[in-house]
């Protein structure tokens, strides 16, 4: 499946409202088929509460609720979704990019800067 028509089938699932970080279409692709399905079928899941999200650690992201998922042995994804509300954000990266946005919602703590 390619990212266009995937990103298709995740505004469907979660609505127009939904942003995909740059490097989605890229890295989609490169997953294999059934890592791909396995992907669009968790978002799905997160979608209909049978996944296990959290409330981020600090203050000011406690509006919002966030779902972690390993795919493979590099690839990580971030799904953010508005307490009682919308899912905003779906990111699809490497380990260091899901490295910084557990940093900056809170949930680690700093290994590339220190902190």
């Amino acid at each position: 499946m390619n990212a266009e028509k995937t990103k298709q089938k995740l505004i469907e699932i979660f609505g127009d409202q939904i942003k995909f970080n740059k490097e989605f279409d890229k890295i989609f692709e490169n997953l294999k088929k059934n890592m791909q399905s396995e992907f669009i079928l968790w978002c799905t899941r997160c979608y209909e509460n049978k996944e296990l999200g959290s409330v981020p650690p600090k203050k000011e992201f406690r509006h919002l609720y966030v779902f972690f998922r390993k795919i493979g042995s590099g690839i990580r994804v971030v799904l953010i979704k508005e307490q009682n509300s919308h899912f905003i954000s779906l990111i699809l990266n490497n380990h260091k990019a899901y490295d910084d946005e557990r940093i900056k919602l809170g949930y680690k703590k700093s290994s590339y800067y220190g902190s």
